[in-house]
């Protein structure tokens, strides 16, 4: 008994080796941890960068062509024939603006429904490599022998302008 209270009431602090190896040991343990976080974070930021970029080259890849922009007045539509002749697949019309030279927004469609040359709607709503396809847009007032242009957004966000006469 009384070995152990000898040893209770002994207060010796921690040799300056031991205390150093305690610390050295947290150190790293630390260390490990913001390493970790480190490579964590460089990687995600590296993924997003990519994604980013490969929406960005994929945005520039896209190329439509008007064919033929043709205004039915006694109809009052507008039918606009379009051809993907870009390097990527899956071009969808996401917006379509009119508007006049005055530069005054006529119209905005954001849902025109693609059709094949023979009339048949496109099943998956896009353009893919040299497809081509239409789309009509109705009720738009056009004043005759005026000048308007037709601006089509399209899924990646890449616009393609087109100038006719109603």
């Amino acid at each position: 008994m009384r070995k152990m209270w000898k040893l209770l009431l002994r207060k010796r602090a921690v040799t300056p080796v031991i205390s150093s190896v305690i610390l050295t040991g947290a150190v790293v343990a630390v260390s490990f941890v913001v390493l970790s976080w480190a490579q964590y974070r460089s990687s995600a930021y590296n993924e997003q960068y990519s994604d980013v970029m490969d929406a960005d080259i994929a945005k520039l890849k896209e190329r439509l062509t008007f064919e033929y922009t043709f205004y039915n007045g006694t109809q009052d539509n507008l039918s606009v024939y379009l051809m993907n002749c870009g390097t990527i697949d899956t071009v969808t019309i996401q917006t379509v603006y009119i508007k006049n030279t005055a530069g005054a927004s006529v119209q905005m469609y954001s849902s025109v429904t693609l059709m094949h040359f023979n009339s048949t709607k496109i099943a998956d709503q896009d353009l893919d490599r040299g497809e081509e396809g239409y789309f009509v847009l109705s009720s738009l007032n056009l004043v005759a022998d005026t000048s308007y242009t037709v601006r089509v957004v399209t899924g990646r966000g890449s616009a393609f302008d087109h100038a006719f006469i109603a």
